[in-house]
């Protein structure tokens, strides 16, 4: 199997898109899938803590940066790696951003991957446009978003921006959704009434799921463990399993379809 590059996007910031980026990639690598996992956030990385991974200083970047293996199956890749002080603040322009984020692609030793997952800042700025520049070839952008309707109306703009770069879209997942009231059971909706459909709908492509509020969720990423592994009977990771699943299955369609074409077209 070819290896599949995903991008993470979303609109806004605060809507849980690294954290769905974390545990995806705990789960498939889980499931026995040999994934990548790149946090693309320089300013503020934060994938590491939320695996409960330590510094390793900058040893070796002259011969290729080493991912850290916090589990088998799974490599990680993130400036928050190389900072021994985590309250040091990274303050670079663009031009230096750039070789960065071309740097933590190309000499990371990612060996064979099934799956490199690429987790953005929120928005479209210089990290956004280095990752369409340098990840050719792009199985395609998974968009996050909560109900908020700042959210869906930012992540419209995001996805603009990656189908303007041909970069296709996978789906969209609503995260922070409702959940039910542990005293009276009703439907509550601390993040917006709204939902993902329309939003979806208009951008042609499927909602792939929509994880419910979970404290717990909070609770794990500040402890450095996945919840998707944590609390496997919750119904958020449940929902993400769905996620995770539907997400193969589009990408293996698409190959399919594209394996098709160029079949087609030389005969």
């Amino acid at each position: 199997m070819e290896m599949q590059k995903i991008i993470f996007i979303a609109g806004k910031g605060g809507v849980g898109k690294t954290t769905i980026a974390v545990n995806l990639a705990v789960l498939w690598a889980h499931q026995g899938w040999k994934v990548g996992l790149l946090d693309a956030n320089i300013h503020s990385p934060a994938i590491p803590r939320m695996l409960g991974i330590h510094p390793q200083g900058i040893v070796g970047l002259v011969e290729g940066i080493e991912p850290a293996s916090p589990m088998k199956g799974l490599k990680v890749v993130s400036m928050a790696l190389f900072i021994q002080n985590q309250e040091t603040p990274i303050a670079w322009r663009g031009p230096i951003k750039q070789g960065v984020i071309k740097q933590l692609i190309a000499d990371s030793h990612w060996g064979d991957l099934d799956y490199l997952i690429v987790d953005l800042p929120a928005g479209t700025g210089d990290e956004a446009m280095s990752a369409v520049h340098f990840l050719k070839g792009t199985a395609g952008a998974l968009l996050v978003t909560t109900p908020q309707a700042l959210a869906l109306r930012e992540v419209r703009r995001t996805a603009t921006f990656f189908l303007q770069h041909h970069v296709p879209l996978i789906g969209l997942v609503e995260n922070m959704a409702e959940f039910s009231c542990p005293h009276c059971d009703g439907p509550l909706t601390p993040f917006g009434e709204g939902t993902g459909q329309p939003t979806a709908e208009n951008l042609s492509i499927p909602l792939l799921g929509r994880i419910p509020f979970n404290p717990q969720v909070t609770l794990c990423a500040d402890m450095g463990k996945p919840f998707v592994t944590s609390f496997p009977p919750s119904s958020a990771a449940a929902t993400l399993r769905e996620v995770g699943q539907q997400c193969q299955d589009l990408i293996n369609e698409r190959m399919r379809f594209t394996l098709l074409t160029q079949i087609v077209y030389k005969d």
